[in-house]
Order: C-alpha cells, then structure tokens, then sequence
C-alpha cells in the first residue's frame, strides 16, 4: 500500500501530519457542501450492523507504519487459510492466499496475518485492500500529482475552495481562515462518466505551547449540468488533536461491491489501531458510510 504523503502544496504551504485519536466529524450534502449536513454515528452504524455480510468473510489492509497485514474476520473462530483478492490503485487486482494470525488488543475480531502470493513466494509492497474473491470489481484511481502542473494546481485550489466551505463544529473554530495543504488528491471514473475526486487536507495551528492540526478527507463530485462545471462535497470526516497525534488518512481503493454501487475503502489509524470504512455512493451527489470496522466488538478498546 502506498500510503503517501505527498504534498501537493502549488499555492499552499507545507505542514506536519501525524497520528492522533481524536474525535471525528463525518457528514454528506446532498446537493452542495452549503446544504445542512447530516452526522453520522459510530455509535449507530455498530449498532445496525456488526459485520456486513456484503464484504464477505474478511477484510484485511497493511499497517500504516510497518505494512503487516491487519484482518477483520466475521467469524471469530476461523484459523483456515483462504483466497483472497489484492486490491490498490489500479484496475484489477491479485490473488493470494491469507494466513490468519494472532488475536490483536485481545479483539477476537482483529488479528495479525500473513499473506503469500500464489507461488508460495512473499507478496510484496503495493496491496492495500485484502477481501475475498468475487466481492468487489476494483475501479482504477489516478494520482493528481501525476497530472500536467496545471492540472495538479486546479485541482489542489478546488480541493482547498472544497474544504474552506464543509461546515464547521466546534473543534475546527480554531483552524478557521488557515491556510490549507492539500497533503493527496486522486480521482477516478464512474461507468457513466463522472469523475470522483478524493482528497485529504490540512489545517495547523502554530501554537509553541500546543501545536494543534486538523485533518480533513472529502469526497467530491461535479454538480449535474453545472456550465461551467461546479464541485459539491458528497462526503467529509474531519478530525482535529494536537499536532504530533493527528490520524494518518488515506485511500485504500475504489471499487464496486458486487458490482452494484461505487464504494471506496478509507483507512484511518489512532491510539485504537487502524480503522477501515466503506463509503459507498447511494445516489448522484450522496456518499454515506456503508460499513466501518469500528462498529466491531472490542473494535476500539
């Protein structure tokens, strides 16, 4: 997994991004990021659904810090080695087998693993979703630090006119007016054409005595039949802390579970660990959390 920090900063200045737990802002617009917007619950999402059973019997993704596999299992007392498909950036994905491991913070459904490729040899770096065969159809992602310098800049001045404008809660008062640094962006595109841009910024507070950052991932997509075309954020968390403990974020891939609708898999990491998500696209304009490995049992001790 290419978990980058890539510093898309044409127009912006550069900042430090750590880990951090803290708390944790989500919300969608359903027309444009000036509309109400509507928080969701961890607390809820573990109360309706455990595990989905749309994402098949795991879901594994690399450490942010070593690369280790990281597992979530439905059934907690499966040890069998299993199949599975590796997914990244690209359009098509890689099979292997995973070994399930040891129990991780005494959480029967989190464990270490191990996964070889079909030759019996190592998998090497460049994984950053693990799921059964057969679940999802990988969507390829485009890196927009891979785009002409014109492009890279449009992009980043979208990303940061985006993010100027989600709502705001009582832990971003501080960060109000700051400048933004577009840490990564990456887009890709649905079958009927629209473009899906996803980006993480941030926000820093240059206190000595408490230097403080924000952190920001959004999902962005073109308003239908906008001359010239217009940008709505269908999806936001944002997270703020102290400034050597704020969350690593990154994009994990883009796919279609069982080709219905376009998702993407989201990676987060705190004190708790790494915590997946898969926002999933309900509508034209509306990304909701499908499924979080937070609403697991013990998921966060």
């Amino acid at each position: 997994m290419n978990h980058r920090a890539l510093l898309l900063s044409c127009a912006f200045f550069a900042a430090a991004c750590e880990r951090a737990k803290t708390s944790v802002t989500e919300g969608h617009a359903r027309s444009s990021i000036a509309s109400t917007s509507l928080a969701t619950s961890h607390a809820a999402i573990a109360a309706a659904k455990p595990w989905d059973d749309e994402l098949g019997a795991l879901l594994a993704t690399p450490s942010l810090d070593g690369g280790t596999p990281v597992l979530f299992v439905r059934d907690t007392s499966a040890t069998a080695e299993r199949v599975i498909e590796l997914f990244n950036h690209d359009d098509h994905t890689t099979e292997a087998t995973l070994r399930p491991g040891t129990v991780m913070r005494s959480c029967a459904w989190r464990r270490n693993a191990s996964i070889v490729a079909a030759d019996g040899r190592s998998v090497p770096g460049g994984w950053s979703l693990a799921l059964a065969p057969g679940i999802a159809t990988p969507i390829g992602i485009d890196g927009v630090g891979e785009l002409l310098p014109r492009d890279s800049a449009a992009t980043v001045a979208r990303v940061s006119r985006l993010v100027s404008a989600i709502p705001e809660d009582s832990s971003s008062a501080p960060f109000r007016g700051l400048p933004i640094v577009v840490r990564d962006a990456w887009r890709f595109q649905l079958a009927d054409s629209t473009t899906i841009l996803v980006a993480i910024a941030m926000r820093s507070l240059n206190v000595e005595s408490n230097p403080r950052a924000q952190a920001s991932i959004l999902i962005a997509e073109p308003e239908p039949a906008s001359n010239p075309v217009q940008w709505r954020t269908a999806f936001w968390e944002t997270v703020a802390g102290p400034e050597d403990r704020v969350e690593g974020m990154d994009l994990l891939a883009a796919l279609q579970l069982h080709g219905s609708k376009p998702a993407v898999a989201i990676v987060r990491e705190g004190d708790a660990g790494l915590q997946v998500e898969i926002v999933e696209r309900t509508a034209p304009g509306i990304w909701s959390v499908h499924w979080s490995s937070a609403s697991l049992p013990c998921a966060n001790p």
